[in-house]
């Protein structure tokens, strides 16, 4: 599974430009620890509490249990999956700026494991999109997110729950064990363009200081290729994402909530040894989610008299367990 996926074709990097990411599957989630809870503050988009919870019982292996991620959507263009995102409230999805084609109608689904069914699921058709302004696909993917504003609000149920966001000033830990989703293909060459069924991995966390210098050696480039706002995650070769996963959320869980950190942008390749996926630091950019859909909320106050969640959570560290 991995990112990046109908926008600039993947493929060696040429000339230094860095196409978008690859990715692949996991087993059982390992917790880590939290200095902060998931409770509503004046930096909250919305009061109350509930992002970042599974209901659903699960077993674990590498296809991912209905309900195990229950924020995780399919983004869609007539009826195909094209990216991965994540639902952050009850009418907002996440999801990354490459992804995006304007001249394109976007509907999302979710609450079903499957990429294809429908029977069992929500599809919500999207009513605007809202990309990050300064987001760059030259070179470097940069600022890579974009905000999918659906029709109407859809109900929480088992499969169906969104994830909480990190304020600015969250900073995960090096080494953390963190989890990655999503539909994208499972190696680079070969096999389908995406799996039938959503896949799950875990991954180590890296910052991007370290994760430069990694992928720098990899592409035999003296260049900045991961910069501030990026995060890495890596867990060996074969364990990584790609191409149907961009959009996809980075999760990590602290006591009984998970939140998402990062968000699939790109990669050399898909598992390539010593060669880290590389992600959209969410907590970077959180006063920018938070901004946006307070915005909108003013433009339409009567759809959004439901409360919107803890959708920030307040300062902490998640440390590797």
């Amino acid at each position: 599974m991995r990112r990046l996926v109908h926008l600039p074709p993947r493929g060696e990097p040429r000339g230094g430009a860095v196409p978008a990411g690859s990715w692949r599957p996991p087993l059982a989630a390992p917790r880590a620890s939290y200095s902060g809870s998931c409770s509503s503050s004046r930096s909250s988009v919305g009061r109350g509490a509930g992002c970042g919870q599974v209901n659903a019982k699960i077993l674990g292996g590498q296809e991912a249990e209905d309900g195990k991620w229950p924020w995780q959507v399919s983004v869609r263009i007539r009826g195909k999956h094209v990216c991965g995102g994540s639902l952050i409230t009850q009418q907002w999805v996440l999801t990354a700026g490459h992804c995006i084609l304007s001249r394109f109608h976007y509907d999302v689904k979710m609450g079903d494991r499957s990429v294809y069914k429908e029977i069992t699921s929500v599809l919500v058709p999207v009513r605007d999109i809202i990309v990050h302004p300064q987001l760059s696909v030259v070179g470097t993917i940069q600022k890579d997110l974009a905000l999918l504003q659906l029709l109407y609000p859809v109900n929480f149920t088992m499969t169906i729950q969104p994830i909480c966001i990190p304020q600015k000033t969250f900073r995960v830990e090096a080494g953390t064990t963190c989890w990655v989703t999503g539909w994208g293909r499972k190696e680079e060459y070969g096999g389908d363009l995406i799996t039938s069924v959503l896949h799950e991995v875990d991954q180590d966390i890296i910052h991007h200081e370290k994760c430069n210098e990694m992928i720098q050696k990899a592409m035999k480039t003296t260049r900045d290729v991961v910069l501030e706002g990026m995060l890495c995650g890596y867990k060996g070769a074969g364990k990584d994402l790609c191409q149907g996963d961009s959009g996809g959320p980075l999760v990590c869980k602290f006591k009984d909530t998970w939140v998402q950190v990062g968000l699939v942008s790109w990669g050399l390749g898909c598992g390539r040894g010593n060669v880290p996926g590389v992600y959209t630091d969410i907590a970077a950019y959180s006063k920018w989610i938070v901004e946006v859909i307070n915005r909108a909320a003013s433009l339409y106050p009567v759809v959004f008299l439901i409360p919107l969640l803890c959708l920030v959570l307040p300062l902490g560290i998640l440390v590797a367990p």
